[in-house]
């Protein structure tokens, strides 16, 4: 980013200005909470649920605190999902899976009622986008009327309503002013700090036998680095945090650097500017330890895609150019990893190869092979594609049929557009794209925009557009799931932009 646009803090009002109570008093509250948690203990004792009514009852303080300050509830849940905290507690804390997917909804439902019942506000949306995202889950719709597999394909349906639609639109409905919105970021970078910390705590101490509750989980064995001790040949294991996927967990970690940047350029404190940089310092060395070639090529390109959209200057592409050195001198294990790309040699011209460790490896011949068969499930199916989350079930019988490398039943695209092509077929590939441009087409303007006058948006802007740009760079090695990364930073980004038009005209808008 230029740092003339740097050159103003982001407006920060008091938490008073923002979230003052305006729900009904406490000693009306009380004894309605008083009500439902009772309704609710003897409905969960008349199941044999004890454990939950002990919840109930535990969370009452800070039921009443989301009540009060309901921007508290949008903090909390950014912090939960983008953590994975509450994925986490299901797989390995037994919370009930309807529990841990109802949280999220049931804590941003509170500033919804908050702004549209006490505040008399007005639902707020991004119009264009409401038509490409109707049209996209029509798609869906007719994607499981005509599937072989309808079970599979309703069930993710319904996944992408709850993790995906109903989840933007809270909360673009939960963000309203810059305030928040900083706050919001906030609250995704200190969840960094846990999804990031776990993973350098076990590799400085090489505690990979410690899941850390379920923070510090691994991906597979690791990679040969080449080297050898006492015990035989070392092996470097590849971080996967809370996710479980180190692909996947590389994909989230590289879209909070944009936004820590932004926020260590903006902060007026100079603690905050601290705290924000070693954010960002932990992300992208969490990002690093996930030893994703894919995530290492799409930080490339999103480098080039700054450099073509004169993001950056001279002076701060060196300082990325340095950085990116200090982390492959600090993790030389980095360098070997990558060097197995050399391998991509022999997929796009086999004709190269002269020794066997020039070779395509066994991941990316399956992954070759898993798009291959993606594209022709498309080209078979090109309207509305085979039927959402069921390509598995195809990718076998396809990648048998082209005489490629020979893959497990219910292998996955790891490509975001050829999955969606084969999927959705061409309509719900179109309603795909159209909803990320133009998310990046409004926050493009609102940077051009403000670019002058108040740099701050325009920063917050293009830190939306570089994180949706990581993500989309990530995607070309990446199937889609994890659908609420997807909507949640598509949220915030329409959220930006909103938020940069009420500034200007002194009532959210809808464009």
């Amino acid at each position: 980013m230029s740092s003339r646009l740097l050159n103003r803090p982001f407006p920060c009002r008091t938490m008073s200005a923002i979230s003052a109570p305006f729900l009904p008093s406490r000693r009306r509250l009380l004894p309605l909470l008083a009500a439902l948690v009772l309704t609710l203990a003897a409905a969960l004792l008349a199941t044999q649920q004890p454990l939950l009514v002990v919840a109930l009852v535990l969370i009452l303080p800070l039921g009443l605190a989301f009540l009060r300050l309901p921007e508290l509830a949008t903090l909390t849940v950014l912090f939960l999902l983008y953590s994975n905290a509450l994925v986490v507690g299901v797989k390995f804390h037994n919370v009930p899976k309807m529990v841990g997917g109802a949280i999220p909804l049931a804590l941003l439902a509170i500033p919804l009622v908050a702004y549209l019942v006490f505040r008399r506000q007005k639902l707020i949306y991004h119009a264009q986008l409401v038509v490409l995202i109707a049209f996209y889950l029509l798609v869906q719709i007719l994607g499981v009327l005509f599937t072989d597999y309808r079970t599979e394909a309703f069930q993710f349906a319904i996944e992408l309503i709850l993790e995906g639609i109903i989840l933007y639109f809270l909360v673009l409905n939960a963000i309203r002013t810059p305030a928040t919105l900083r706050r919001a970021i906030w609250a995704l970078l200190l969840a960094g700090l846990i999804l990031g910390g776990v993973p350098i705590l076990q590799q400085i101490t090489g505690t990979f036998d410690n899941n850390y509750a379920g923070f510090g989980q691994l991906s597979d064995r690791g990679f040969r680095t080449g080297e050898e001790n006492i015990f035989g040949e070392i092996r470097q294991i590849k971080m996967a945090g809370a996710i479980g996927e180190q692909n996947r967990y590389a994909q989230v970690m590289l879209m909070l650097i944009p936004l820590g940047l932004y926020r260590f350029w903006g902060e007026r404190r100079a603690w905050l500017r601290w705290l924000a940089l070693l954010c960002t310092m932990i992300s992208g060395l969490s990002f690093v330890l996930a030893f994703s070639r894919g995530g290492a090529v799409s930080f490339v390109l999103i480098v080039v895609a700054m450099i073509l959209l004169r993001l950056v200057n001279a002076g701060q592409l060196a300082l990325i150019a340095l950085g990116a050195t200090a982390v492959l001198v600090a993790v030389p294990q980095y360098t070997t990893r990558l060097a197995t790309l050399q391998s991509l040699r022999a997929w796009i011209s086999p004709e190269s190869v002269n020794t066997v460790e020039e070779e395509p490896d066994g991941a990316i011949q399956g992954r070759t092979a898993a798009m291959w068969a993606a594209f022709y499930v498309f080209l078979d199916h090109p309207l509305v594609g085979v039927g959402p989350g069921v390509f598995p079930y195809y990718s076998r019988q396809y990648a048998d049929r082209l005489d490629m490398a020979r893959l497990e039943e219910g292998r996955e695209a790891h490509s975001l557009y050829l999955d969606l092509a084969a999927e959705n077929g061409a309509l719900g590939f179109i309603a795909f794209i159209g909803i990320v441009a133009v998310t990046l087409r409004d926050l493009w303007r609102t940077r051009k925009r403000w670019l002058a006058e108040r740099p701050e948006l325009a920063n917050m802007a293009t830190a939306f557009l570089l994180a949706i740009l990581a993500y989309l760079a990530t995607g070309i090695f990446l199937h889609l799931s994890y659908l609420r990364y997807f909507w949640l930073i598509i949220a915030l980004g329409s959220a930006a932009i909103l938020v940069a038009r009420n500034e200007e005209t002194g009532q959210l808008q809808t464009p």
